[in-house]
């Protein structure tokens, strides 16, 4: 599709002041998009302004406020969506985080907080301009994870929020079929985003603030964590995820899920070919648990 048969076409973004959000807001700027993004903080609003100053494409890019976890941000988000497009002809729910930690040290308070933006966020935003998407018969992507179909330890709360925001997106795709609207889940594997780096720090210092000894886990953390960075360093290029987004969108009947890059769709399948005592093996042996 060419540049100029997409200038009437809107999308809203979550979680753009970084990686996947940030990189498909100026990929889809520069094929001709109106991108509404949302960020947390004024210093990212106005770098993702910048940089988009820079590709000639600052005019048709909107940068929100919203702290997508805040309910009160959240309608005001539908309000100025509604106030900026007459309709939404996609939306990406990408916004997310990870809480590391084994589930015994697990904060409660952590495991909430995982909940709330990785998975009840998304439904919070669609809820929030589902009218203008009817209008437009659009869209909605949901981005999961490798950890939709495979729970690795250390990382249970993360994979839980990435199961929950799975089984939503499959129930909406039924539900909103009828209306026209499409609902399609992505599913990346390891990239070089900072989300497994800002999960890190955050983990280590809820630990020192909390005073808490991760004891017999020690072994467990250092091998997940090195496993972390292993694949942030090796993952796909996060161009590639834009793309793929790209592709999606130019389709009439997109396909209800999309694994990047191909090799995480094959190990999803084989998570739910093989039997979980082999799964279990396998985990424990490339972790030396």
């Amino acid at each position: 599709m060419n540049n100029e048969a997409m200038n009437n076409k809107t999308i809203l973004i979550t979680g753009c002041s970084t990686g996947f959000g940030r990189v498909t807001t100026l990929h889809l700027l520069k094929r001709g998009w109106r991108v509404l993004a949302t960020v947390r903080k004024e210093e990212d609003k106005q770098s993702l302004l910048k940089e988009a100053g820079e590709q000639s494409s600052s005019d048709r890019l909107s940068v929100f406020l919203c702290d997508v976890t805040n309910d009160d941000q959240v309608k005001a988000l539908g309000k100025s969506v509604a106030d900026s497009a007459p309709h939404l002809d996609a939306l990406i729910n990408n916004a997310g985080t990870s809480y590391p930690m084994p589930i015994e040290l697990l904060p409660l308070s952590h495991l909430r907080a995982q909940l709330e933006i990785n998975t009840i966020a998304h439904i919070a935003v669609t809820q929030a301009v589902m009218p203008l998407i009817r209008k437009a018969k659009g869209t909605i992507i949901n981005v999961t994870s490798v950890s939709g179909k495979i729970a690795y330890p250390n990382l249970g709360a993360y994979a839980a929020s990435k199961f929950a925001l799975e089984a939503i997106s499959d129930a909406l795709r039924v539900e909103v079929a009828p209306f026209g609207i499409k609902v399609v889940v992505v599913e990346p594997g390891a990239s070089a985003t900072p989300i497994w780096k800002t999960a890190k720090e955050r983990a280590f210092e809820e630990m020192k603030r909390q005073g808490i000894d991760l004891g017999d886990y020690k072994p467990l953390v250092k091998a997940v964590t090195k496993m972390t960075v292993a694949m942030e360093r090796d993952g796909f290029p996060v161009e590639d995820f834009a793309k793929l987004i790209e592709s999606i969108l130019d389709q009439k009947n997109p396909r209800a899920r999309y694994a990047i890059p191909s090799s995480t769709g094959v190990r999803m399948w084989l998570r739910q070919a093989a039997p979980d005592w082999v799964v279990d093996r396998l985990l424990r042996n490339k972790l030396k648990w």
